[in-house]
């Protein structure tokens, strides 16, 4: 379950960077922003229902703005990865330090009491972890069949594949663009509300989350959507038995340590596929 959620922001990341090539760390900003925003709106308005749409909303519209603002216009002018890299830094950090600014920088809970358990044996899963693998469940299952059966799921693979090709064939790049930067900006949104749920939230978690969803990018394939799904659900196996059998403080150790193995013997992930000549230039 701890893989799902960090699978949600796996594909967040992956939607934005494979049709794009942006290294969006904004997305950390994005992540850290959504439980502050859902919090903000239920206290105004007392509904969870309208908390979360509103939340999802907010960033959805943050993500598409940094686009418009900044990662297109660099692309225009032909900008480096690198600078595309460190303006998406420098995003995040103004956008947490606004969050200080408005919200504080104590650490906070989206609900409070005692939750619900169900227990299976010796394992006892939260109503906070049922939420969380049903949202990634769906989520990624409406996902999975826009991408395979719609048009619009088609033609974002396709500028994934080859943006060059995807051009010449006369499609619009930047409106693309901008519908991935939005699927980017809800899919944060959800992976951040459910474990923020959890295990609660403060404004710096985002950049250590989407570190871990580069890491499960990495390891489970940087060419495919599935493949970081399948990262994200070994990584948090691994890390919950790291947990389970050692300490907590080991977690980031054995994620890093998975991640030097992959890059050491199978660089290109665990699900890959071989790519034309021609659509690599």
């Amino acid at each position: 379950m701890a893989g799902a959620a960090i699978a949600l922001l796996a594909i967040a990341f992956q939607i934005v960077y494979l049709p794009t090539r942006v290294f969006f760390l904004g997305l950390a900003g994005i992540y850290s922003a959504a439980p502050f925003v859902a919090v903000a709106l239920y206290t105004f308005s007392g509904n969870w229902v309208i908390a979360v749409l509103g939340a999802a909303i907010v960033c959805i519209a943050l993500s598409v703005l940094m686009e418009w603002a900044n990662h297109a216009v660099l692309s225009r002018r032909n900008a480096s990865d690198a600078a595309q890299l460190i303006s998406s830094l420098g995003i995040y950090i103004v956008l947490v330090q606004a969050i200080v600014i408005v919200w504080g920088n104590d650490t906070r809970t989206l609900t409070s009491g005692v939750q619900n358990v169900t227990t299976f044996g010796d394992v006892f899963v939260t109503s906070a972890q049922w939420t969380i693998a049903i949202t990634a469940f769906l989520l990624l299952a409406i996902f999975s069949i826009f991408l395979m059966r719609s048009d619009l799921g088609l033609r974002l693979r396709a500028l994934a594949d080859n943006p060059a090709q995807f051009m010449l064939l006369g499609k619009s790049s930047s409106a693309h663009r901008l519908l991935a930067f939005a699927f980017g900006g809800l899919f944060a949104a959800a992976s951040s509300l459910v474990t923020a749920n959890d295990i609660g939230f403060d404004p710096y978690i985002g950049l250590h989350a989407v570190l871990l969803a580069v890491v499960a990018v990495i390891i489970g394939g940087q060419s495919s959507f599935s493949g970081p799904v399948l990262g994200a659900l070994l990584l948090g196996i691994i890390r919950a038995q790291v947990v389970w059998y050692m300490s907590a403080r080991w977690q980031e150790a054995a994620t890093f340590l998975l991640l030097a193995v992959f890059l050491l013997f199978k660089p290109q992930g665990l699900l890959s596929s071989k790519t034309r000549l021609e659509a690599l230039q």
